[in-house]
């Protein structure tokens, strides 16, 4: 039953991601649905699960046609899964600000990997446009985290 829901809520989510993150899109600024999908995923059942479906959506976005270069989708939502795993079971023994801090870090990692390969030629050319990018994307993203949050939150059981 719990792989059923993952399963069809990844292909909806990567469907969601394939439709509307154009007409969202703020310059080269986009947000990402999938990263917070592997996400709660991970934290809601664990490392394995985090890793092996942050792999999985990862190869499907990369085969999909959208993904620059290759192999980095994979790479991103494998380190969002397994970093995410970490979180599972702690919402209860650990401060719920610290909790917070924790997923919001993740997210901001991934980005920050995912910008420094994406990215590196604005990297070497112009700093502050490169942050730029990292902070939007990263912005944008935890926007719709926390009205995701508002919804149904990361920490319930």
């Amino acid at each position: 039953m719990k792989l059923n829901k993952i399963i069809f809520s990844g292909i909806f989510v990567w469907f969601l991601q394939l439709m509307s993150a154009d007409l969202l899109a703020i310059n080269t600024v986009r947000p990402d649905f999938v990263v917070i999908a592997v996400l709660y995923w991970s934290v809601k059942n664990g490392r394995l699960t985090g890793i092996v479906s942050g792999l999985l959506i990862g190869l499907l976005i990369d085969l999909s046609g959208t993904a620059t270069f290759f192999g980095l989708s994979p790479l991103v939502y494998t380190i969002t899964g397994y970093l995410g795993g970490n979180l599972f079971e702690k919402n209860q023994s650990v401060n719920i600000i610290y909790f917070t801090l924790g997923w919001v870090a993740i997210i901001g990692v991934q980005f920050l990997i995912f910008c420094l390969v994406r990215y590196q030629n604005i990297l070497i050319t112009n700093y502050v446009l490169f942050i730029s990018k990292w902070f939007g994307t990263f912005f944008y993203t935890i926007c719709f985290a926390g009205i995701l949050q508002l919804i149904y939150p990361i920490n319930n059981d």
